[in-house]
């Protein structure tokens, strides 16, 4: 069963930019929601165009649920390894957040941190941005076909807003189907008002099961 869970509040190809600035190096946090290793490489590619002079790109992701077996990466991008990628994404598991991606632009002010101080700005820089991330909850959802009669179709679609649902889109033949979407918590529910709806004529076939 998929899962509910915190997600950034942001459209596809939206993101939050937060600059902090330690012993004169900036360093520019980039989050943006992903769902895939290939989608965190190619916002961090973006990010690359973007800034062609930064002396570093720093990576870190998480491409699913915050918990679990899930797709988590980093990248130094030439900073002494353990010291960017490593301790960004400390962060970003630590906040619980899933499909969450951060990108640290870093322009050298003259200055060297060190080992210890790098992992402390690279940690700082993305907690901060963290701190003005808008997060939303991701509703697991569940989809399916409902097979009705035509006598049927208005009250089925009645029901499923009653369960904050959808038509995904509607077939019409012999009988009406409809592909559904509403959340995975309600989809047991709803399969039993459908049928006492329908006397026991419709059926219900879920997309997993």
């Amino acid at each position: 069963m998929s899962q509910d869970y915190a997600v950034p509040a942001l459209a596809v190809g939206d993101f939050i930019e937060v600059e902090t600035e330690i012993k004169r190096s900036r360093f520019i946090c980039f989050l943006a929601r992903i769902t895939s290793r290939n989608e965190a490489l190619m916002f961090q590619s973006s990010l690359k165009q973007r800034f062609p002079d930064a002396s570093h790109h720093c990576l870190a992701f998480i491409a699913g649920p915050p918990e679990g077996n899930t797709v988590v990466g980093f990248d130094d991008d030439g900073e002494p390894g353990g010291t960017a990628g490593k301790p960004m994404l400390n962060v970003l598991q630590h906040k619980g957040i899933g499909e969450l991606c951060a990108v640290v632009v870093r322009y050298f002010g003259g200055i060297k941190l060190g080992a210890g101080g790098l992992v402390r700005a690279y940690g700082a820089s993305v907690q901060a941005a963290c701190d003005e991330l808008p997060v939303e909850q991701r509703v697991a959802m569940k989809t399916g076909i409902v097979t009705i009669d035509y006598a049927s179709e208005q009250v089925v679609r009645h029901l499923l807003e009653g369960f904050k649902g959808e038509v995904v889109s509607h077939a019409y033949s012999e009988a009406v189907n409809l592909e559904v979407s509403l959340p995975e918590v309600e989809h047991q529910s709803f399969g039993l008002r459908v049928s006492e709806a329908s006397k026991g004529q419709a059926i219900i076939r879920w997309s997993d099961e």
